[in-house]
């Protein structure tokens, strides 16, 4: 799988279906889908030349040995920007090939998702992908795939000459097999590449690429042993750790000492990372409570749910804990809230706000 032509994939088009304008300081979004109104043999035809013309090795795919289904309705979403590419894509049973690259410019980094009987043949050796896999993808040697079932597989591409790899190391790195079980890939990498899709990306290109740059660093660092500068650790680390906030927060006992230890990080270090943040760790994970809190007493009496009911499912140790938050981010006692809904309400945006990733 390769990444995106940036000259080729202006022709994909945002959700909207309007073209993108190229502008080197942005980040650009394309989607592609097959169209409707065609039968199986007319989607594959489309999807074959728009797959050999989108991506920056040409591909030549044929038809897997498995008839493709009518429902066959291949997709991609691409996202563009400083020093990277991200791809997403959801290919229908096929047979790919690939020329060598010896230009590739980029780390390429790919996540086969759902992979039902994939094979991958990189320099002609056939291989099994099986679903979750995690690898480097060596485009500078030609390869070839078969897809009897299709797969869903997420690529991550960053500029080589941004991680400073020498000829050696990017070697070294493209000979690792499977990385799924490598701690930093479920810490860092799969998080950051199942939840790029969020509104309003492609406005955020140096963010984004700050990120994207920082997970594959921090990757690259651990794989070969390298210290990584903890600049160039931080917007992966902060991240990741606000996504590991965004799903347990309501786990009565998460606390600083409880990230620091899933992070093996010190808290000084961990402290360290959000320094800068608008919200301190302790603060965020208050700050998730309470909006959630909030939440639920404006529902509560449509829903008869108790103050102790509310108080537990959002994580607080106690309904005394709940009323000092709410206290705390609304100026209101919990009793207040139904008779100020519009102030509540407005302290709620704002609280929703200040925790945007």
């Amino acid at each position: 799988m390769a990444a995106p032509k940036t000259a080729i994939v202006v022709q994909l088009v945002k959700e909207d279906g309007m073209p993108q304008p190229g502008n080197e300081n942005s980040s650009r979004l394309r989607r592609y889908v097959v169209p409707e109104g065609l039968n199986p043999e007319q989607r594959f035809e489309h999807w074959r030349a728009w797959y050999g013309s989108a991506v920056e090795i040409p591909m030549q795919l044929e038809k897997s040995a498995r008839q493709t289904p009518a429902s066959f309705s291949p997709s991609a979403i691409t996202l563009t920007g400083p020093g990277f590419s991200l791809i997403e894509m959801y290919n229908g049973p096929a047979l790919g090939s690939w020329a060598p690259n010896p230009d590739a410019a980029d780390l390429r980094l790919a996540y086969f998702r759902k992979a039902p009987g994939l094979t991958l043949a990189p320099d002609g050796v056939p291989e099994p992908v099986p679903p979750g896999s995690v690898r480097f993808i060596d485009t500078s040697l030609g390869g070839s795939f078969d897809a009897p079932e299709g797969f869903h597989a997420l690529q991550l591409n960053i500029d080589r000459s941004s991680l400073n790899l020498s000829a050696a190391e990017l070697r070294s790195l493209l000979r690792l097999p499977d990385l799924a079980k490598h701690p930093i890939v479920g810490t860092f990498v799969i998080p950051a590449l199942m939840s790029w899709k969020r509104p309003g990306i492609d406005r955020e290109a140096s963010g984004t690429a700050d990120i994207l740059r920082s997970v594959m660093a921090t990757l690259v660092g651990s794989l070969l042993e390298t210290p990584v500068d903890d600049e160039a650790q931080k917007p992966a680390l902060s991240r990741a750790v606000k996504k590991y906030l965004d799903a347990s927060y309501d786990n009565p006992e998460l606390d600083v000492a409880m990230v620091a230890e899933r992070f093996n990080l010190s808290r000084r270090s961990l402290f360290y990372f959000f320094e800068n943040e608008e919200l301190h760790l302790g603060e965020r994970i208050r700050a998730l409570r309470t909006r959630k809190a909030l939440e639920l007493l404006l529902q509560a009496h449509a829903q008869r749910i108790t103050y102790s009911e509310i108080a537990a499912s959002c994580g607080f140790t106690n309904v005394q804990s709940m009323r000092r938050a709410v206290k705390e981010f609304t100026g209101m006692n919990v009793r207040e809230i139904h008779r100020s809904e519009t102030g509540v309400r407005v302290a709620l945006q704002q609280l929703r706000g200040s925790l945007i990733p």
